[in-house]
């Protein structure tokens, strides 16, 4: 599967959505479908938001491959290079939040919420992958 951020008014929401509707067609957990959503949303926000400075069109895409209980999730952007996992502020979650420096707490949401990430920088494209296993729904209500 793979999304493109559009130029339609919030274009973040709408493929978010588009997502949504996508992995749920296929029978991923909602528990797993609200988890991707959240990280996807959190990683395009600050995408369009400092990457590219509140563009109205940037370049990114995400491509989410379904694998049997996992979901490889890609998010690519044309950027300057950034590695959210090495040069994010570590958030110090045990402070009070009057003392918390501004910064870090989504890149830390996202590693909380998956089972793997991990960065690269290919042909001018930061690559953001992320990796969520879940168990397939049985059917009986506890999805």
């Amino acid at each position: 599967m793979k999304f493109r951020l559009d130029e339609q008014a919030d274009p973040v929401s709408r493929l978010v959505e588009q997502m949504e509707m996508a992995l749920i067609a296929e029978g991923v957990p909602m528990q797993t479908v609200y988890a991707v959503n959240l990280c996807v949303e959190e990683l395009l926000v600050n995408i369009v938001n400092h990457g590219y400075g509140g563009a109205s069109a940037p370049d990114v895409e995400v491509d989410i491959e379904l694998q049997p209980q996992r979901l490889i999730i890609e998010v690519s952007d044309a950027a300057p290079p950034f590695d959210p996992l090495t040069q994010a502020i570590e958030p110090d979650t045990e402070a009070e939040l009057d003392d918390r420096p501004i910064g870090g707490l989504g890149i830390h949401l996202v590693k909380r919420l998956t089972d793997a990430i991990s960065y690269r920088r290919v042909d001018g494209r930061n690559h953001l992958r992320l990796e969520k296993a879940y168990q397939q729904a049985t059917g009986d209500g506890d999805d």
